[in-house]
């Protein structure tokens, strides 16, 4: 199960991209490949890397006019099962939003809060959309293969457009505890279609879903799996609402899964 991550000519591959990179070969059992994406024709300087505890490492460069594109074309020679690398979360037009569309594995966002050490924990980050299914087989293939506990997890604001200000706040808690019914029974026929009995299932509802995230509990070692659907406009990563509130505030490593494929 290869681990390709991503950089580009003369620079650093990214404390964080190579942490996480490492934390994930290790989980999955296979190599680690740092790809450096160059222009054709460009002169490739040393790109050697650091050695990484109880990882093989390989570096390895390709030549693509994108590097999205190079990536994409790296991961499918290789034979990655992920892709990773040190972005922040994807906004339009990022590497990270671009080889979403053009990669058929799931590609990881390290960020800037990455630490080393085992996967402590897997949450899926679950919108009940076409593709929820799909995305929440990739969390719970990722969480066994690390043996990880998985939850789930959705994310949404107390007052949504079909409660007014002055409908009260008794009515508001009567629409916020249908959705929190609604969404945990949807994840648990979920779970049980794909045979998990174990997995924790939650439904946080704030102010803002910013802050419905910032309020659930997360773990140094957490890992959260988000689905990435690559319709739209060429460049933008589509969440659906309130899923791209979710991939902006994590504050922990992030995946986004095509909604095809399994790690």
């Amino acid at each position: 199960m290869t681990v390709l991550v991503g950089r580009m000519p003369g620079s650093d591959p990214g404390a964080g991209a190579l942490v996480l990179g490492a934390r994930l070969a290790r989980a999955l059992g296979g190599p680690l490949v740092v790809c450096t994406v160059t222009m054709p024709g460009e002169r490739l300087v040393d790109e050697s890397v650091p050695a990484v505890d109880g990882v093989e490492v390989e570096t390895t460069a390709i030549e693509d006019r994108s590097v999205p594109g190079g990536l994409a074309r790296a991961a499918h020679a290789h034979g990655a099962s992920v892709v990773v690398l040190g972005d922040a979360p994807p906004g339009p037009g990022s590497v990270g939003a671009r080889l979403a569309r053009a990669a058929d594995v799931p590609v990881a966002l390290a960020g800037a809060t990455t630490r080393d050490g085992p996967v402590t924990r897997v949450t899926c980050a679950f919108g009940g959309g076409r593709h929820a299914g799909r995305v929440l087989a990739a969390a719970v293939d990722l969480a066994r293969r690390t043996g990880a506990p998985l939850r789930v997890a959705s994310f949404g604001p107390r007052r949504g457009p079909t409660v007014p200000p002055e409908a009260g706040l008794r009515a508001e808690e009567i629409v916020v505890e249908q959705w929190r019914e609604q969404m945990v029974a949807a994840q648990r026929a979920g779970l049980t279609e794909l045979g998990v009995g174990d997995a924790e299932t939650v439904a946080v509802a704030e102010t803002t879903v910013e802050d419905a995230v910032a309020h659930l509990g997360w773990d140094d070692g957490e890992i959260l799996v988000v689905g990435a659907d690559a319709a739209g406009t060429a460049t933008r990563v589509l969440l659906g609402d309130p899923g791209a509130a979710v991939l902006r505030t994590a504050p922990v490593p992030v995946v986004l899964t095509p909604g095809t494929t399994t790690l």
